[in-house]
């Protein structure tokens, strides 16, 4: 008895809530019973929601399925196929369609259409010829139907667009919104726009989205939508990176199966929780987080402010706190003493093993950034990329636009021929490929200008910072528990903006052999004995710091500080050398240029 596989298709969702389903499936159902076939249940083939005139349902949906499990040959040659109508299987241009119905014909496969009882395969399409005609027709007439309803649309969405400044689109808005009984204007709901502008100071003051997910989980605060399953990454997410946020409607459309841009945002469309600089900081902020810096841990403590921003200055790879994990002694709890270690070092990859203690750090760069040395650190440039680079994004965007202005003017005289009717194949395929560079570049012009606008206003914030970062290690000293972590979590925040990196030098300067030599044979030149040369670079020029114990495998004195220092890096492009007194952090030596020793 040969197996029959029913396929399902609607467009929209909310032909699901109608009568669409029941119907596809009961005729289904009474075709096999009438033609003594048996109906497969173990492969389910429904496109719920999916349209055949953008080939969503073949891209990414259950027909495309189908027709992968024809080819494995999970689907057997013989088999049938059930559908209401040709329409169901597609509704693209006539080409692409066929090419669908006689890819699966070829396979040995029997398509059914139940609305008209008609069969479809290899020996019937021999037998009567004119059955392929009505299938062609059947085709075309579902693409024009679909084209048709496709331009209606858009013309309707058009004129919406314009009226945008006197009427609303559509009611749907951010969820801390809703639109007003006269349908001009949308309102705040009070409480949740609280909550978003909550969520927005967590985010500036350097809480990732796992720890805003917490903290409202814990403080019972409803989600917008009541789920019982709490609050979720993806909604704070969501929250964090919408136009809406500074009022901006961004319009988008579809193509090829994708959502995207369609124009510029529509500015003053909502009403705004903060301006359009802030935004764009607030977007450049999360960017950085993202590629490393002082981060607030999941816990209860941020324990070093600059994770991710300090470097070994020896093998420029990262430092790592080590000792921080709590030790028991009897029912309480103490800290070891924490310290900063070349990672390298300690995967034995043979870099220097020397530490410097984390509050002995901290104290002295805290120090530093007292100091109206962080001024000047703030105001030098040097190679402040994202200043600089605003006038090569200014060129890409004006290069971009143009791109697009004569796609569209292509696009328009290839439609104008569609129009005429009889249109060539290959005019069909160079509307096709044009389509996909319009996609491509207005997504690249989209991305163009939030990077811009995120360049320009992180740079005209980064002086506002000086003030913040002292502000917070003023009250840092003064706070405990939640608020010393909110403190710390935006100081790290706050020096990742200001500090590209920071090169630690805990051994101080360290020579290389070769340079060595060049001084030992400079020496000699100016009339040095050798004795007196060796003795002299023997206790200046140091190639590794002093070991415990003689011999080349002797373990490297753990804490050998002797004129160690660090190097801050500014994001503006200038540096300074900071040399603290090793007896007390709060003594330091700050210098512009690095020595012209190699370090």
């Amino acid at each position: 008895m040969p197996t029959a596989y029913s396929y399902v298709r609607f467009s929209t969702p909310e032909q699901l809530k109608g009568d669409s389903l029941r119907r596809q499936t009961e005729i289904s159902q009474a075709y096999v019973a009438e033609h003594g076939l048996t109906l497969d249940t173990s492969l389910h083939f429904r496109d719920l929601g999916l349209s055949a005139f953008d080939r969503s349902n073949l891209t990414r949906g259950a027909l495309g399925g189908f027709l992968e499990a024809v080819k494995q040959g999970r689907v057997a040659p013989g088999s049938f196929l059930l559908v209401e109508s040709l329409d169901r299987l597609s509704r693209a241009e006539v080409l692409d369609a066929l090419e669908v119905f006689t890819g699966i014909l070829k396979r040995g496969i029997t398509i059914v259409t139940l609305a008209d009882r008609m069969v479809y395969s290899q020996e019937s399409l021999r037998n009567n010829f004119g059955n392929l005609i009505i299938s062609i027709t059947i085709m075309a007439r579902a693409h024009d139907e679909s084209a048709m309803k496709s331009r209606r649309i858009k013309a309707a969405w058009s004129h919406k667009r314009e009226q945008v400044a006197e009427k609303k689109l559509t009611a749907r808005c951010p969820m801390w919104m809703r639109l007003s009984a006269d349908r001009t204007k949308f309102e705040l709901i009070p409480e949740r726009a609280e909550i978003v502008r909550k969520i927005v100071d967590w985010s500036r003051g350097g809480l990732g989205k796992s720890l805003i997910c917490k903290r409202l989980n814990e403080s019972k605060t409803p989600t917008f939508t009541n789920s019982a399953g709490g609050w979720q990454t993806s909604s704070v997410e969501r929250f964090l990176s919408s136009y809406a946020l500074y009022g901006a409607f961004q319009m988008h459309i579809y193509a090829d199966g994708k959502s995207i841009p369609d124009g510029d945002p529509v500015e003053g469309y909502f009403p705004a929780l903060m301006s359009k600089e802030d935004f764009f900081l607030l977007q450049s902020i999360r960017k950085a987080r993202g590629t490393g810096g002082g981060k607030a841990k999941k816990g209860c403590d941020v324990p070093n402010l600059f994770s991710g921003l300090v470097k070994c200055g020896y093998c420029k790879g990262s430092m790592v706190l080590l000792g921080s994990t709590p030790k028991k002694q009897g029912e309480q709890k103490a800290l070891r003493r924490k310290f900063l270690a070349c990672d390298g070092a300690r995967r034995g990859l043979g870099c220097f093993g020397v530490q410097w203690e984390y509050t002995a750090f901290e104290t002295s760069f805290l120090m530093f950034c007292r100091g109206l040395q962080l001024d000047a650190l703030i105001r030098d440039s040097g190679t402040d990329t994202q200043t600089h680079d605003r006038p090569k994004f200014n060129e890409q965007i004006a290069a971009t636009r143009s791109e697009i202005d004569e796609i569209q003017n292509r696009l328009s005289r290839l439609m104008n021929v569609l129009e005429l009717g009889d249109t060539p194949t290959t005019v069909l395929a160079r509307i096709r490929a044009l389509e996909l560079q319009l996609v491509e570049k207005t997504e690249m012009l989209d991305s163009l200008i939030q990077q811009s606008d995120m360049a320009a206003t992180f740079s005209l914030r980064r002086v506002d910072e000086i003030a913040d970062v002292r502000r917070l290690i003023k009250s840092m000293t003064t706070m405990d528990g939640q608020m010393r972590f909110d403190v710390r979590a935006a100081l790290a925040e706050h020096l990742r903006h200001i500090v590209e990196r920071v090169d630690v030098f805990p051994a101080g300067t360290l020579y290389k052999i070769e340079e060595i030599a060049h001084v030992r044979h400079e020496l000699l030149a100016q009339g040095f004995e050798k004795a007196r040369a060796d003795a002299y670079l023997k206790a200046h020029y140091r190639t590794e710091p002093p070991r415990l114990t003689h011999g080349p495998r002797g373990r490297f004195e753990p804490h050998a500080s002797r004129g160690r220092f660090y190097i801050i890096r500014g994001k503006a492009g200038g540096f300074r050398v900071v040399y603290p007194d090793h007896g007390n952090s709060e003594n330091i030596v700050v210098e512009v240029a690095i020595r012209d020793s190699k370090v």
